[in-house]
């Protein structure tokens, strides 16, 4: 009997161990092309459990804590036909890597594969857009610019700025890992499409929603740059030397390093032909490094410092709507700016397991700009008025920002814990030296009296923010899951403003009415708890927020002292549905809590202009803002994008507007502010491609739609202004061997409807069309022109101009196409001016600013490239 009470408790202990065993399964999942596939549903199956994760950018896949040995592995994508295959490992360690997973589309859409032989050259993943590089045809010696104005959904304009769907793009990385430099156009311009493998367009909610998979608001676009894996490292240099009449000159040098574990990129670039408005030199020198030490830590670094100069001549108009009648002004203006900046950024992540992740970054920024304007203001309407204005303005504001991020997966079928803090601090002092020399006419237009005014105003400004959130993350199961998150966001901003009146003699008078040392601090709570359901195709999570928050604001010494609480409880909202072929669409609701500033609150008159004072108002309530999103997108041969945004604003910050007499007996505009619902504005962006002939052809449809119903005040009483903004744009290109020919149309329409005692309308007309051509002949030789028409109607009569740009060069290249000499010719009919509009509150301001005249350039440009890996060039 002791013998089988011994044996029952033997095999009792052994059960026990055996359960305690368990294992780490790991694997990747590609294609039958080889292309790795991200975002793959994954599960695994082992007795009667049953475990779920999905693939990274990498295709790679992790399971811990595994309790059996044998299991079943299932993988599902969309598109492609449901992988699943039994394992045993019963004499495995605790580590099991599996073999290559390989995925085969459906057969419905493998035959359309197999009989078109075209592949997608634009792929749709999750919150990805992806561009296969080589499914569009470049010229040899083309650049990373020359890419991104064939992509669907991508704008370049003539500037180098990337725009996507309304948004410009300001991040870039290279193969995921953050490009610490934000001027992307430095690095298109100069790097070579012979690395680039895919270019991938990313919609990053930001470190928080990747860890936890919950995405809120709308997120920012960044660029990454695949580089081809077969490339094991890669030297690349550009120098570019070039001279013109009129003392025009440019110069430019780039180097790149990329290995498997560096990354270093050089940059310089002098010239004063960038800018297309007015007399501009710019000058910036960068260094960017990353370096991967381990499997585990990576680190990266990156340094700018420039230095801007600039000249400018303009003409606007600006029309003030008002009830006692229009205030009508025509403006010169005169302006000389210097513009230094320096910015040193600093970055690390540690990942020491699969879902574990740390990093942090430190960035520090600082710009100080010196400006000297002239302005001659000629007002007629209600008030006949001549305004001289010179001014000296001196800003200094730099910024230091360090934020850190953790993510930890506890032990546990996907329970996350993550936490997040970011620190800002920023200093702004701005001194402003102004003399206004005025005139005022009598109503017959005789003068009635003149004055001078000599007024300094000594601003500064610190602001300190801290922003922190937690989350927890508790799944029920594979395919639900709970999320717990707090979030504090506290802001501090210290606020000193000194006014001077300068007499004749010279002698400073601070002037104490209109000087004052404001103190601002909100502080917001965020109390969070959310429902997530991720199975195939839907993805959704729902869910409330309690958001109390409070504004503390007063004088230094506790005069004019402001409290203003809010306690909102927001739904939380967002789904994203995978549609066939590609396709995915997406809804998403957020609430916000908006405080009023600093500069709306305090009661102290600010006179940086003297003839329109701002008067703030310590009463104000926070608004809250209701945002609404849909996405609509469609990859493949031919794209479609398709965005549509609505915006209502409960309580929203609006200006109430005056015409106020002062003690000459002369109007001024005041400007006061006050609560008001009823503002919202609407706005529907599209795009879509189509190929020709495997892409020698193209053709893309572009639109852009925008409502806005604004609300404000005049005197006291309730205004409304309506305004309509539709731009429409088609665009062509041709892509052959010999010759590549790009052109297109874009209409904009802007219409302002100001309903007062009598309706004011405004609208605004602008026709463009572009062409632009380069022809190859005779293997080494090119020519290129550019075309560009406006026209304008609907502007005023002192604001007028139709440019007609033209613009031509002239290639040679030698040595295997590694020296290229140009010989380019800018603005060949000499246009002058070119014009724009903005609007403001009751105030419309017609814009007129002065172009580059015609100047001719010989530049010499040196490419030097060594590719070493499989791939040859």
């Amino acid at each position: 009997m002791k013998r089988i009470f011994l044996l029952i408790s033997l095999l009792c202990c052994l059960q026990t161990l055996l359960a305690q065993t368990t294992y780490n399964v790991s694997g990747t999942i590609k294609d039958t092309t080889g292309q790795e596939m991200i975002g793959a549903n994954v599960w695994l199956l082992a007795g009667r459990d049953t475990m779920h994760t999905i693939s990274n950018e990498t295709g790679k896949f992790v399971f811990q804590q595994v309790p059996h040995s044998i299991f079943t592995i299932r993988v599902t994508v969309v598109g492609y036909q449901t992988w699943y295959r039994e394992f045993s490992f019963n004499e495995a360690g605790t580590q099991i890597d599996l073999p290559l997973i390989r995925l085969s589309m459906k057969p419905s859409e493998l035959k359309e594969v197999v009989v078109k032989g075209k592949m997608s050259p634009v792929v749709i993943k999750e919150d990805t857009i992806e561009y296969r590089a080589d499914q569009y045809r470049l010229r040899e010696n083309a650049v990373a610019e020359d890419l991104l104005k064939r992509l669907p959904g991508m704008q370049v304009d003539m500037d180098g700025n990337v725009q996507t769907m309304g948004k410009r793009v300001t991040k870039v990385r290279i193969n995921g890992k953050d490009f610490m430099i934000d001027d992307i156009k430095t690095l298109t311009r100069l790097l070579p499409v012979d690395l680039i493998d895919k270019v991938q367009l990313i919609d990053d909610y930001g470190d928080m929603a990747r860890a936890t998979g919950r995405r809120s608001g709308e997120p920012m676009k960044i660029l990454n740059i695949q580089t081809k894996s077969d490339l094991d490292r890669v030297y690349q240099g550009q120098a570019l030397a070039g001279t013109g009449n009129d003392g025009r000159y440019n110069a430019a040098l780039l180097a790149n390093y990329f290995s498997e574990k560096q990354q270093l990129s050089i940059s310089g670039n002098t010239n004063n032909i960038t800018a297309q408005v007015g007399n501009t030199v710019a000058s910036t020198g960068s260094v960017n490094y990353r370096g991967s030490y381990s499997k585990e830590f990576s680190l990266n670094m990156g340094a700018v410092a420039g230095r801007t100069t600039s000249e400018m001549e303009s003409l606007s108009t600006v029309k003030t709507v008002t009830d006692a009648g229009t205030l009508s002004s025509i403006n010169s203006s005169s302006n000389y700016s210097r513009a230094d900046n320096y910015v040193f950024n600093m970055g690390g992540e540690y990942k020491p397991k699969e879902f574990d992740l740390y990093n942090f970054n430190l960035n520090y920024t600082g710009n100080k700009t010196t400006s000297n304007s002239l302005t001659s203001a000629i007002q007629s309407g209600l008030q006949r008025k001549d305004q001289i204005t010179s001014s000296r303005n001196i800003n200094d504001a730099p910024v230091l920002v360090a934020g850190l991020f953790g993510s930890h997966r506890l032990s546990g079928l996907g329970r996350t814990l993550s936490l997040g803090i970011n620190v800002n601090s920023a200093k702004n002092d701005n001194l402003q030296d102004g003399v206004d020399s005025l005139r005022y006419y009598n109503t017959d237009n005789t003068l009635a009296k003149d004055s001078l005014l000599h007024q300094v105003l000594d601003k500064r400004n610190n602001n300190f923010v801290v922003n922190s959130q937690v989350s927890y993350v508790e799944p029920l199961d594979s395919i639900n899951s709970l999320e717990l998150k707090y979030a504090l966001n506290y802001n501090k901003t210290n606020n000193l403003q000194e006014t001077y009146w300068i007499n004749p003699e010279g002698k400073s008078n601070r002037m104490d009415s209109l000087s004052n040392h404001y103190i601002y601090r909100e502080v917001q709570h965020q109390l969070e708890l959310n429902y997530r359901y991720a199975k195939k195709k839907w993805d959704m999570t729902l869910g409330m927020r309690f958001q109390p928050a409070s504004l503390v604001s007063s004088m230094v010494g506790g005069l004019n002292r402001a409290v203003v609480k809010s306690n909102k409880l927001v739904p939380v909202f967002q789904l994203q549905y995978k549609l066939p072929k590609q396709a995915m669409m997406s809804l998403s609701y957020s609430g916000n809590v908006m405080f009023p500033g600093y500069q709306q609150l305090q009661p102290v008159p600010d006179l940086t202009n003297a003839q329109f004072p701002v008067i703030g108002n310590p009463n104000l309530r926070p608004a809250f803002a209701h945002a609404l999103f849909f996405n609509y997108r469609n990859g493949g041969l031919n794209t479609v994008f398709l965005h549509v945004s609505a915006n209502y604003t409960q309580d929203k910050v609006v200006t109430n507007v005056s015409l106020v007499t002062d003690s000459f007996n002369t109007v001024k505009q005041e400007t006061r502010f006050l609560n008001a619902n009823g503002d919202y504005n609407v706005r529907f962006i599209y795009g879509w491609s189509y190929r020709i002939a495997d892409g020698k052809y193209n053709l893309f449809l572009d639109g852009n739609t925008t409502y806005n119903n604004n609300i404000l005040y005049m005197d006291n009483v309730r205004k409304t202004g309506q305004n309509l903004v539709m731009n429409q744009s088609l665009r062509g290109n041709m892509l052959r061997e010999w010759m590549e020919l790009t052109g297109g149309v874009t209409y904009t329409y802007n219409r302002n409807v100001y309903v007062l005692q009598e309706n004011n309308i405004t609208n605004i007309n602008t026709w463009n069309f572009n062409v632009n051509g380069k022809a190859y002949f005779l293997k080494t030789f090119a020519i290129a022109a550019d075309f560009t028409k406006q026209l304008n109607s609907g502007f005023s009569g002192a604001v007028t101009a139709n440019p007609t740009l033209i613009n031509a060069t002239f290639e040679k290249m030698f040595f295997k196409r590694k020296l290229t000499c140009r010989l380019q010719g800018y603005n060949l009919l000499d246009e002058t001016s070119r014009l724009s509009q903005t609007i403001t509150g009751n105030t419309i301001v017609e814009n007129q600013n002065r172009l580059l005249g015609r100047y001719f350039m010989f530049s010499l440009q040196c490419d030097l490239r060594l590719f070493k890996g499989s791939h040859k060039q």
